[in-house]
């Protein structure tokens, strides 16, 4: 006895695609599951049976669910936007007492002491031409003396 066709070959049969050579007519048992496949394949392709009625009934629920609304959605955009200018006006209005900013008020007394003080700081601070922050490289300018008792360089150098 030869081998049994593969699903494939069956499907392959099942639409036409293949030749068995015989094998079918030999073989009851491939011939029973071409038999299941072609039964399985007639089973999905014909049209379900729906009545009339029954469409008639499904069409009237439709009709009906289109023509009465279940809540009035087209009335929402006019409060809710009426709601968020509303909201935005109390938010962000303007306060009703001005800004007015507070200035200083002068001193009613002068303190001698502090501006005999100010004035000095300043005349100390003209009388010195050199600005502090070159005081630190007049230490490069400076003469140094790398003679240590008397020693020569050369000497220094043995």
């Amino acid at each position: 006895m030869s081998r049994h066709l593969s699903d494939e070959t069956l499907i392959g049969l099942l639409y036409g695609l293949d030749d068995t050579d015989g094998h079918l007519e030999r073989c009851s048992e491939c011939a029973e599951r071409l038999m299941a496949m072609r039964q399985t394949r007639t089973e999905m392709t014909s049209v379900p049976l729906i009545s009339a009625r029954k469409l008639a009934i499904q069409r009237q629920q439709i009709l009906e669910r289109i023509q009465v609304p279940q809540f009035p959605w087209r009335w929402i955009p006019a409060p809710a936007a009426l709601a968020l200018l509303a909201a935005a006006l109390f938010l962000f209005r303007p306060s009703s007492v001005p800004y007015v900013p507070q200035v200083a008020a002068p001193a009613s007394t002068v303190n001698a002491e502090a501006d005999t003080a100010l004035f000095n700081d300043v005349y100390s601070m003209e009388q010195d031409v050199e600005p502090k922050a070159a005081a630190p490289i007049r230490g490069l300018f400076q003469e140094t003396s790398f003679e240590t008792s008397g020693a020569t360089a050369g000497e220094q150098l043995r």
